[in-house]
């Protein structure tokens, strides 16, 4: 269960923390570099949100899933590299992975069109549309109202379907 696995790692449980690390860790990632676009980008910031996670399990009290937990906390560390990418003015996200040269495949358009979104625009619909996360969970997540998540995630939605021309 995964309440005893986390109060073990509050103990200080190396290896309930490793069973953490590996039950979350490939989530984590595509999140992170659906954000982020640069893969050794995505595993710092995994790695990050491991550390930090590992500085904070205490705080923990358990009045929200675990998962909603530690996703808010690699939100955070994304929303920071993001920041960072931009203040030292480095390539963005629709350069590094998904040059996309012609309309030929709808699966690049679709990524090409996700990268594109704004940034809370695009955590909230990675969140919802790809890592299954429901509209409770995002709100918290991304510390808005769960209305505030239904209207980012409505915004995304009608600007990828602008992008793609599926209006």
């Amino acid at each position: 269960m995964e309440t005893e696995l986390i109060k073990r790692c509050q103990r200080g449980d190396v290896s309930a923390f490793k069973i953490v690390y590996d039950r979350y860790h490939q989530p984590m990632l595509r999140v992170a570099y659906r954000m982020l676009g640069v893969q050794q980008d995505a595993e710092d910031a995994v790695q990050s949100t491991f550390l930090k996670l590992y500085r904070s399990i205490g705080k923990f009290r358990f009045q929200a899933k675990f998962s909603t937990y530690l996703f808010q906390i690699l939100t955070h560390v994304c929303f920071d590299g993001i920041r960072s990418q931009k203040k030292h003015q480095t390539e963005q996200l629709d350069t590094v992975r998904i040059g996309v040269e012609q309309n030929t495949d709808l699966k690049i358009q679709l990524e090409h069109a996700i990268a594109n979104l704004p940034d809370r625009m695009r955590m909230c619909f990675v969140l919802f549309a790809i890592e299954d996360f429901k509209l409770e969970e995002i709100a918290v997540i991304m510390g808005m109202t769960l209305g505030g998540a239904k209207s980012t995630l409505y915004q995304a939605r009608v600007r990828l379907q602008k992008t793609l021309r599926f209006e």
